[in-house]
């Protein structure tokens, strides 16, 4: 049997890492796993997961009473003592997963977000880890006040961080995906700094990794302080904490639904996240002075991500709302496959229904599909009065332009009318 109060206690302490790093749709922790006679966690203190990659999470903290009276000597007594035995921990972690996994036996890792909910309800999110986690990095946080400058030295299979870096490392990078991947190219790179110096590190990277003329960066995420928007990117994030509703329930059929959501926007590059978030912004602004329902549309590499947003008081019920959102998605997606986005080509759509009454409030809506599989093709009269109001797309050349529409042709409201006598 598993210790009640053990499990309680182990379940806040990965809520509140998860908390404090800024991360809760992307740390989990295990079910417990059976050792011989007895059940144990298999996860350390958690796993972070987004996008296909993993990391195994350690974290060490110095009770606040007894670190400001700690003398140097003692600071780095402790840090190399809890250095070493998260490391230890983190190895051991990995290779208990990997075992398992050779051995047939399912690990099942639990999201954060499903951590208050019943015991019943929380095996639906439940995520099974069945890729390799050999080849995971260990993030060791290393939470000591005294702890800035004190060098650990490289391991091939650590990264040392403090609690305050790896904030200031994730509002810059504002991607777990690409925490991740910056991780584990400064491990292949062996570009090490000691702790309290991550804004260094994040430096070199960013000049090591910029793109040359006819080629991209595997890290689109690094960008120049200079280039910083924080409001556009906490008003985009804000999206993101909208995916899990607040009282827990998630309105799809599957987590792993769920999932492909938070991943697909976790992933875009912060530019582009900030250009989003200040679109919504603007467009609230328009809509308050009775503008009519704006959309736009962002390529990221063979993908796109579709943004719209109308006021309440233009439709019937939220169905309708709904509906005009997929329809939406679907031209889209349409549009890019018939204009060279391959087969495998993901339309993701925001839609946000905004409420400027006095109750005020805006609820999010969430429309994705991925492939050519996903596609149920709008009727032909349908797509035509669809592309007249919200334009082509072509993929291939990353521009939209408007429907043409002769003053003799049917017009495109579906009015029954010629466009002259109509609309035009």
């Amino acid at each position: 049997m598993v210790d009640s109060s053990h499990g309680y206690s182990r379940e806040k302490q990965v809520r509140d890492i998860a908390a404090g790093l800024g991360i809760a749709d992307f740390v989990y922790t295990s079910s417990p796993v059976r050792k011989g006679n007895a059940l144990r966690e298999a996860t350390g203190d958690g796993l972070v997961i987004a996008g296909g990659r993993g990391a195994v999470l350690q974290v060490k903290a110095r009770e606040p009473g007894r670190a400001g009276l700690d003398s140097p000597e003692r600071v780095h007594a402790w840090l190399r003592k809890n250095a070493t035995k998260a490391r230890k921990q983190g190895l051991g972690t990995r290779r208990e997963l990997e075992c398992l996994r050779l051995g047939g036996q399912e690990v099942w890792a639990c999201p954060v977000r499903a951590l208050d909910l019943p015991e019943d309800r929380r095996g639906r999110y439940l995520l099974r880890v069945s890729q390799s986690c050999e080849n995971w990095p260990i993030i060791v946080v290393l939470d000591h006040p005294q702890a800035n400058g004190i060098d650990l030295q490289f391991d091939p299979e650590v990264v040392w961080i403090t609690p305050s870096d790896w904030r200031e490392l994730h509002l810059r990078l504002r991607s777990t995906a690409g925490l991740l991947e910056y991780v584990r190219l400064c491990l292949d790179s062996a570009l090490h700094v000691p702790l309290g110096h991550e804004g260094r590190r994040y430096s070199l990277m960013r000049r090591r990794e910029a793109p040359t003329p006819n080629a991209h960066s595997r890290l689109p995420f690094l960008a120049h302080e200079s280039e910083f928007d924080p409001l556009g990117a906490d008003l985009y994030h804000d999206v993101i904490e909208k995916v899990w509703q607040d009282d827990g329930i998630v309105p799809w059929k599957t987590a792993e639904e769920y999932r492909t959501i938070v991943e697909f926007l976790d992933a875009v590059p912060p530019a582009i996240q900030a250009n989003i978030g200040r679109w919504f912004l603007q467009k609230r602004r328009d809509l308050a002075q009775g503008h009519i329902t704006p959309s736009g549309l962002a390529v990221i590499g063979d993908d796109r991500l579709v943004f719209a947003c109308s006021n309440i008081v233009g439709w019937r019920d939220y169905d309708d709302w709904l509906s005009e959102l997929a329809a939406v998605a679907t031209l889209r997606h349409s549009q890019a496959l018939e204009t060279g986005a391959p087969d495998s080509t993901t339309t993701m759509l925001v839609g946000a229904l905004i409420d400027n009454g006095p109750s005020g409030g805006i609820s999010y809506s969430f429309v994705l599909l991925r492939s050519r599989d996903a596609l149920a093709p709008l009727p032909p009269d349908l797509r035509r009065s669809f592309e007249w109001r919200y334009g082509l797309h072509d993929h291939g050349r990353m521009r939209t332009t408007p429907l043409e529409v002769g003053p003799k042709d049917a017009c495109p409201c579906l009015g029954g009318k010629l466009f002259e006598e109509c609309c035009g």
